[in-house]
């Protein structure tokens, strides 16, 4: 019979501890997770690679490939960089609509943690409706300031670009006469006379976006604590569930979870068990039955 899973508590020393990991990043990612990784005694440092070339939220590289995919690709770059290491970290934004609750925008946060000795993967992510996302096109008669207030401004950074182009583009601006300065250059290049003044979604220009990645991180960092009943390895994690949460009306299941399944990355070891959370029923506002 298997043993239970078991987490690693501040008395315990972790498989990975001393190791370091290295974060593909160039916006200073690495300073958000260090301290997270330090509960499990791992340095975090910034691998140097150039991850802007995968896709940039300012639009001049679009990302091509899933959030999953360009992770794995940030991974290898970095591999490729340092091909002598063992472990390796990767983190991803993606800007849109909630995928539950369409009208809200969300931020979502997705890191991926990856053993090249064994090849394990442990995938994390965070969804935030907390989100400082906007852009706007203006004249030379409108006034920035507006847009600066409503998207707080200074301690998050703005970029400007003209309109119909993404060339010249001017980024991590934090100061009003940057602002001013890259407004009026812009505009000496736009075609169409409008520019278009957006926030910096970079990690370090995005104090709120920061906050959503140290969530991924800490959901992340808890799955490392976990350690497989069958090999020991960290990352013993729910990775899907089973439907057939019971109405609390009508007593039929629903597409809910009601039990999850766990999974270890390296072994492949899997057991199923009951909700983490405690609950044993749905509303009937969520029973296909009850209300179809």
């Amino acid at each position: 019979m298997a043993k239970e899973a078991s987490r690693l508590d501040k008395g315990n020393k972790h498989p990975f501890s001393g190791q370091t990991v290295l974060f593909a990043t160039k916006h200073e990612k690495e300073k958000l997770l260090s301290g997270l990784f330090e509960q499990i005694g791992m340095k975090v440092v910034s691998a140097p690679v150039d991850t802007d070339s995968l896709g940039t939220f300012s639009g001049e590289i679009q990302r091509k490939n899933s959030v999953r995919d360009t992770l794995r690709a940030k991974i290898n770059l970095a591999r490729r960089s340092r091909p002598g290491e063992r472990f390796f970290l990767a983190s991803e934004g993606s800007f849109g609509p909630h995928p539950q609750i369409h009208f809200i925008q969300s931020d979502l946060e997705a890191l991926l943690f990856y053993d090249a000795e064994r090849g394990a993967e442990i995938y994390e992510e965070y969804i935030s409706t907390d989100v400082v996302h906007d852009k706007i096109e203006m004249g030379p008669r409108d006034d920035f300031r507006v847009f600066l207030k409503q998207n707080q401004f200074p301690s998050h950074g703005v970029l400007i670009r003209p309109a119909e182009s993404h060339s010249p583009i001017f980024k991590g601006l934090h100061a009003q006469d940057q602002v001013e300065q890259a407004i009026l250059d812009a505009f000496m290049t736009a075609e169409n006379g409008r520019v278009v003044i957006a926030t910096d979604l970079r990690a370090q220009h995005n104090p709120t976006r920061q906050r959503a990645i140290i969530s991924a991180g800490e959901k992340l960092v808890s799955a490392l604590k976990c350690l497989c009943p069958s090999c020991d390895y960290p990352g013993f994690k729910i990775v899907d569930g089973v439907p057939g949460l019971p109405c609390q009306a009508c007593g039929e299941p629903s597409r809910i979870h009601m039990q999850v399944i766990y999974q270890c990355a390296a072994c492949q070891h899997k057991e199923i068990k009951p909700r983490p959370d405690g609950i044993s029923s749905v509303d009937e506002e969520e029973c296909e039955y009850c209300n179809p």
